[in-house]
């Protein structure tokens, strides 16, 4: 499995954002039909464990979410290494607009 780690800043709090984050994911299926299956979320505290799968990947997520940062984990098979930069960029391009003060609900 290959490992991606990414950083995102935030002026939430911690309960907005978790809030944001999940409405986040639950809204993926919804969003992107015919790019994204199979979603499994777990939410404990200000932890957000969510897998699915895109383009027919087994994507792995895990976000720590803090009162100004949420931390992301992700992990993606070897196979999909050549598209590492590509599901990086695809996954911040939707958590920062959700993280951002006075964002819709629907962000993503």
């Amino acid at each position: 499995m290959i490992e991606i780690e990414s950083s995102i800043q935030h002026s939430l709090g911690q309960e907005l954002a978790v809030q944001r984050m999940h409405q986040l994911v639950a809204s993926l299926t919804e969003r992107f039909p015919s790019q994204v299956h199979q979603v499994r979320l777990h939410l404990k505290d200000h932890w957000i464990d969510v897998s699915f799968a895109a383009y027919g990947y087994l994507v792995h997520w895990k976000a720590e979410v803090y009162d100004d940062q949420v931390a992301l984990h992700g992990r993606i098979p070897d196979s999909a290494s050549k598209f590492k930069r590509k599901i990086e960029e695809a996954i911040l391009s939707r958590v920062e607009p959700a993280l951002v003060m006075g964002a819709s609900r629907r962000a993503a």
